[in-house]
């Protein structure tokens, strides 16, 4: 009976013991396991985003101010302030208090500087799971690390504070190119037929540091004209205008701005091989009896003198001459990091092609 109950003791111990090693190493992998990835332990704090600095929220893995919201919180005096929750495991552990500590992570930039003149953390209370991290300033591409310690047994979980330097302007410019100001079309640029053209991008905050960025670019356009079949006679040489309808420069501007493309902070813009005022669709001939020209999809054009008509064609003709000149296609370049956009004005004129000497010799 004895040694029964010696048996019962003893395997009694031996199940304590194993509990109280996997509950060691459960608190240990909850507190030191930082390369696991976890959903939503990423937090971004930002003003417009959902963020609200009246909560506690549990101490995530990484966390992440922005230009925007040090900057709201700057222009009243103010620092950004996030309260987290930090937990031990098991939840009945007899100790749980902790310290919090703050260093620099990889830090090129302002690793030689104290780390608590940009970020801080604030224990509520001496042992206290709840702290506040204060960011005061921006700190570029630096990392700062946040580290919380276990009172009982020293485990610890980290938390990787860094700073996104969004934008929040975008400005578009060509160095060679003056833009164009009148009061139709407003401030655009003018761009010659079959070039290329490259335009700086440059994004910026009120810190003068952007991080994270990805451009995109999509063409638009503003304005309606008049287009239709165009007949023109191969004998009279006098024109005819059918099936005019107006069409929407949106939807035409592939046709003049024939590829958009950003490498970098380059914009590059290449054009097509006409102008609005001489474009049409297709050119069928007559080639069985010889009769003449049709111009399809062309542009209403003003004819001064008098060789083309059509039903509506001067009505049509003399509407185009009023809208063109508020007519302009667009190209928009926004960051979807920070939502902000630049769009600039574009129209096409005829490029110089050739130069040429009259073949007549003058002798004086």
């Amino acid at each position: 009976m004895a040694i029964e109950k010696r048996k019962a003791i003893k395997l009694t111990a031996i199940v304590l013991a194993v509990l109280t090693i996997f509950a060691a190493i459960f608190t240990a992998i909850y507190f030191v396991r930082q390369d696991a990835p976890i959903a939503d332990n990423t937090l971004n704090v930002e003003t417009e985003n959902g963020f609200d600095n009246t909560k506690t929220y549990a101490m995530p893995e990484t966390m992440a101010f922005t230009a925007k919201s040090l900057a709201a919180a700057q222009a009243n005096g103010q620092t950004v302030d996030v309260k987290i929750k930090a937990s031990v495991s098991p939840w009945d552990a007899a100790n749980q208090a902790v310290d919090y500590s703050i260093a620099w992570g990889v830090a090129p930039t302002h690793g030689k500087e104290a780390v608590t003149d940009y970020v801080t953390v604030t224990q509520d209370a001496d042992g206290s799971l709840t702290a506040t991290i204060s960011c005061k300033k921006a700190f570029d591409s630096d990392k700062i690390i946040v580290t919380v310690t276990t009172r009982d047994g020293g485990y610890t979980a980290k938390c990787t504070v860094s700073f996104v330097g969004v934008a929040n302007s975008i400005v578009i410019n060509n160095s060679t190119l003056n833009p164009i100001s009148d009061s139709k079309r407003g401030v655009y640029y003018q761009l010659g037929t079959n070039k290329t053209y490259n335009f700086d991008i440059a994004l910026d905050n009120v810190f003068g540091k952007v991080g994270s960025q990805n451009l995109t670019v999509t063409l638009g356009g503003s304005g309606e004209l008049y287009f239709g079949d165009e007949f023109v006679s191969g004998d009279s040489g006098m024109g005819s205008f059918s099936n005019m309808a107006k069409r929407k420069m949106s939807d035409m501007v592939n046709k003049f701005i024939t590829s958009a493309t950003i490498s970098g902070n380059t914009l590059t813009l290449k054009t097509g091989s006409t102008v609005i005022e001489n474009y049409y669709d297709e050119m069928v001939n007559d080639d069985e009896y010889y009769t003449g020209t049709t111009y399809k999809g062309r542009y209403v054009f003003y004819d001064e003198y008098d060789l083309t008509g059509g039903k509506d064609y001067n009505t049509n003709s003399e509407a185009n001459v009023a809208a063109i000149p508020s007519c302009y296609f667009t190209v928009t370049v926004k960051d979807t990091v920070s939502g902000v956009s630049e769009t600039i004005r574009i129209w096409l004129v005829t490029s110089v092609k050739s130069v040429s000497l009259d073949k007549t010799n003058v002798s004086i």
